[in-house]
């Protein structure tokens, strides 16, 4: 049923309505302001963490100098998040805050503290969120003022040797292809590696059965 609503959807509106390929995060950024979070939807096998770093080192923010802030939210861990908050508006770094969902009593108070922050904040500063999807409406914890005044951005783990192949040749940009001194055999061996990468993922699927 999906593959044939997939071909429907392909037909009638076009192939890229149907391909699943990720967005690079610098795009999203270039929307981002101090008072426009982004918001990461999480997904089941996707971390979005890693392209928040691979950014923040891009343009110079990094825990080692101290402008890059992570926090995983948990028991005890507000008052950690509010000192970074502080700190990074002050001082205009990037601050994380990770599964703000697990912190739901303490949501109407990071609400308030972002628009606080966001009015004095540096032009610099920056704040990422994420949080796994409610089960259901009623589990629905987060704030509408902070859905509504952020960037919302969901990765699904991809499906299929397509969509798979293309995830992993994604994570290789022009310049890392074109830095080798064989360029043709570097891109050879790096298809292989990436089809190899698909074929595994996709098999994973179906535990013993796929290794027969």
């Amino acid at each position: 049923m999906l593959y044939a609503l997939s071909l429907f959807v392909e037909e009638k509106l076009g192939r890229k309505y149907v391909e699943n390929r990720a967005i690079e995060l610098s795009r999203s950024y270039e929307e981002t302001t101090k008072a426009t979070p982004i918001f990461f939807i999480l997904s089941p096998g996707v971390d979005p963490l890693k392209d928040v770093e691979s950014l923040a080192r891009k343009m110079g923010f990094t825990t080692d100098n101290g402008k890059f802030h992570n926090i995983s939210l948990g028991q005890g861990q507000d008052v950690v998040a509010e000192k970074a908050l502080d700190d990074g508006s002050r001082d205009g770094h990037w601050v994380v805050l990770q599964n703000i969902h697990l912190v739901a009593r303490w949501l109407p108070q990071l609400e308030k503290k972002l628009e606080q922050t966001a009015e004095f904040a540096r032009e610099e500063f920056r704040v990422f969120l994420s949080a796994e999807p409610a089960a259901d409406p009623e589990g629905h914890c987060i704030p509408q003022g902070i859905l509504e005044s952020a960037i919302k951005i969901t990765n699904e783990a991809p499906t299929g040797m397509y969509a798979n192949f293309h995830k992993a040749l994604d994570n290789f940009d022009q310049d890392t292809m074109e830095r080798c001194s064989k360029e043709n055999e570097f891109k050879s061996i790096l298809f292989a590696l990436c089809y190899f990468h698909a074929v595994v993922a996709e098999r994973r699927k179906f535990g013993p059965i796929g290794w027969n």
